[in-house]
């Protein structure tokens, strides 16, 4: 490429306008503001923002021949790490004085995959059935910096490819690319939407799309549209930014077509900067002090609000999470001007700056890997990490299956071939709670033990669990269960069958939960509510049937309680000294640890528990089971401790002191008691 002057660049305020448009509408949207329920979509004109200016950039210096690897990743250190590192000092301070080990030690993994720019994958490969809440992970919103940051790492050497190849190339291979990249996301979203949503490949086009923009700008200069149509795209382009903001929600299916309009919006707006909206409207100077700290707000607002969700266990008073945006606000204000700006103007050479910040990474890859591998400095409250420690055990079950896996293990970890009689456990992840339990008492009893059982699978025959927020759910949970009763039916030696799961969870009916269906390619068709009751019982019915068709004694253990308030948030609250005063001076409520609660009273777990009496009553010699018996001193007063010893591993699974303790007074039927097939 021949090279020429590299094109002058001047300031636009209008973009900062734009910027403060995104940043209010992810701040309001994660502070729970009620009108912004599809505030996320700040990112994606974020994104776009970012490949306008950062893709032009590097565009105009290959045109000149001045572009270097070095000065190009100079800036970026300058640009991105001091507010990033302001920020993750705090965040590991907070740790360690507000979490738990195993939280701590979380946010030290957390920790270092932001300073390695690979957040997204981390998210993204770890989001399972035990995933806890997002709002409680404190550096949750490094996510979009790893796609940026893994886009800065691509898009430069793939550029100077095509401009040494040949120039005319440039602009329609990134649109080629775009075009891919948009179809992956579109077709992948269905399946596969965490991918989506995290990794860069399906993001990459709204990336491209800014770069694709400031390439034809650098190309052929703007087009010279009539005032007339310059106002009106202006205006179409704010409108299309604004109004997915207002219109979608949490449970839409994103990004994919319905990031298309704030990508094509933002698109828009940057193309016509003589428009009223951008001169005008954008333009005002409020709203270029919010672009100017943008950045900066976007890494402190998360985790403020992450601690006021941890500090307050359930849903924070709106006043808490004003006050956190405020906080926030304040944060950004000063980071950017006393961290951001001054050493944004420093003038050393790329590669000594360079090198102080490879260095400072390194420290900050240090602290988090210390706090992670210690797993969260338990000597900080050795009480707390003695008690939460049996809270892993269950995800680290290697006969509950997950979400990608759809045959059970049949060897002998979890299923005793060497044994004369078995008895199978046939359930979801609240199955393989009760397996340590229902283990122990096989084995007393004369019994070998098998363990069946894949999360939010309940054991249904004629119906399968579908989740929207787990597309392959449906058909992966019917395939499962096909293989459970195959083997259930075909080994003679298995004599009692015991069914068990979280009962009520289908009949919610929600995003979150799901329901029940008998096709899963019509997984996402919500049901009336009597036709999910009704399937609920009819396919519940048809289990039972099956198995004593197949000569099995068949058991049904009932849920166990479950709270509305996590037991383990009490126990924390209790047991961390700031976490304590905070909850004491804040006065928030339920922050007590008497060791019991009320159980959760929801018209879903009353009438799954009616419809399991109701399918139970239609068999001869179906036990049914109520572990709440054993845990349940009154109606409304639950256990979920006693002691050092814990009962719950969260507000709904039991864990292996638990369920010993639900199932104490539990023994199987006798192995003569069997009927033979």
């Amino acid at each position: 490429m021949t090279p020429l002057a590299t094109p002058e660049r001047t300031y636009r305020a209008d973009i900062d306008g734009m910027r403060a448009l995104a940043i209010l509408s992810v701040v309001l949207y994660h502070g729970g503001f009620p009108r912004l329920t599809g505030g996320f979509t700040g990112v994606d004109i974020f994104f776009v923002i970012s490949g306008y200016l950062i893709g032009g950039h590097i565009y105009a210096e290959l045109r000149a021949g001045t572009f270097s690897y070095a000065s190009f990743y100079r800036r970026r250190a300058k640009r991105i790490l001091p507010a990033f590192f302001a920020v993750l000092v705090f965040v590991l301070l907070a740790a360690i004085t507000l979490l738990s080990p195993i939280q701590a030690a979380q946010v030290g993994r957390e920790a270092c995959a932001a300073v390695l720019s690979d957040s997204n994958i981390l998210y993204w490969a770890t989001t399972n059935y035990f995933t806890g809440r997002s709002d409680h992970d404190l550096l949750l919103m490094t996510w979009s910096l790893g796609v940026e940051e893994q886009f800065y790492a691509v898009i430069p050497v793939l550029m100077l490819l095509l401009a040494r190849a040949r120039h005319s190339l440039m602009l329609p291979a990134i649109g080629a690319a775009c075009v891919l990249s948009f179809a992956l996301a579109w077709i992948a979203l269905g399946s596969h939407p965490m991918m989506v949503f995290y990794m860069l490949p399906a993001r990459a086009w709204e990336l491209g799309i800014g770069v694709a923009l400031a390439v034809f700008e650098l190309n052929r200069k703007r087009l010279a549209l009539p005032a007339g149509l310059t106002h009106a795209a202006g205006a179409a382009g704010l409108l299309l930014m604004l109004a997915p903001m207002l219109a979608l929600t949490a449970e839409t299916s994103f990004p994919g077509p319905a990031a298309l309009p704030s990508v094509l919006g933002a698109a828009m707006v940057i193309a016509v900067p003589g428009s009223f909206v951008n001169t005008r409207l954008l333009s005002l100077a409020p709203l270029t002090f919010i672009g100017r700290i943008s950045y900066s707000w976007y890494l402190w607002h998360w985790p403020l609000l992450a601690l006021v969700h941890i500090i307050y266990g359930g849903s924070p008073p709106a006043a808490a999470l004003l006050c956190a945006v405020a906080a926030s606000f304040a944060a950004a204000a000063i980071s950017c001007f006393a961290v951001e700006q001054p050493l944004r103007k420093s003038d050393s050479a790329p590669a000594p700056l360079l090198m102080r910040y490879a260095v400072l990474a390194a420290a900050m890859l240090l602290a988090g890997a210390a706090l992670w591998l210690s797993h969260g400095i338990p000597q900080r409250l050795p009480e707390l990490a003695a008690i939460e420690s049996p809270a892993q055990a269950l995800e680290a079950d290697p006969c509950l299956a997950g979400m990608s896996r759809e045959q059970p293990d049949l060897t002998s970890r979890c299923y005793d071939a060497a044994a004369p009689t078995i008895v199978a456990l046939w359930g979801d992840s609240h199955a393989a709670a009760l397996a340590p339990a229902l283990r122990t008492a096989a084995a007393a009893q004369g019994y070998g033990f098998s363990e069946m059982a894949k999360a939010s699978c309940p054991p249904l025959r004629g119906a399968t669990h579908a989740i929207p927020r787990l597309p392959l759910l449906a058909a992966g949970c019917q395939g499962f269960n096909g293989v459970v009763a195959r083997q259930i039916e075909s080994d003679s030696r298995i004599r009692v069958v015991i069914l068990s799961a979280g009962w009520a969870t289908p009949l919610y009916r929600t995003w979150q939960d799901g329901w029940l269906t008998a096709d899963p390619s019509r997984a996402l068709a919500m049901p009336a509510v009597e036709a999910n009751r009704q399937l609920f019982v009819a396919s519940l019915n048809a289990t039972i049937e099956f198995l004593q068709a197949a000569g099995k004694q068949v058991v049904v253990i009932a849920d166990v309680p479950s709270f509305t308030v996590d037991p383990l948030w009490r126990i924390d609250t209790q047991q961390i000294p700031a976490r304590r005063f905070l909850a004491a001076w804040l006065r928030i409520p339920d922050g007590a640890d008497p060791g019991v609660a009320a159980p959760d009273a929801a018209p879903e777990i009353v009438l799954s528990n009616s419809l399991l009496h109701q399918a139970v009553a239609g068999f001869t010699g179906v036990a049914l089971i109520d572990p709440a018996a054993a845990l349940c001193e009154s109606p409304t007063q639950c256990a979920y401790r006693e002691g050092d010893y814990l009962f719950y591993i969260d507000s709904n699974h039991l864990s292996a002191d638990g369920a010993r303790q639900a199932l104490r007074e539990f023994s199987l039927p006798s192995t003569n008691a069997a009927p033979a097939r």
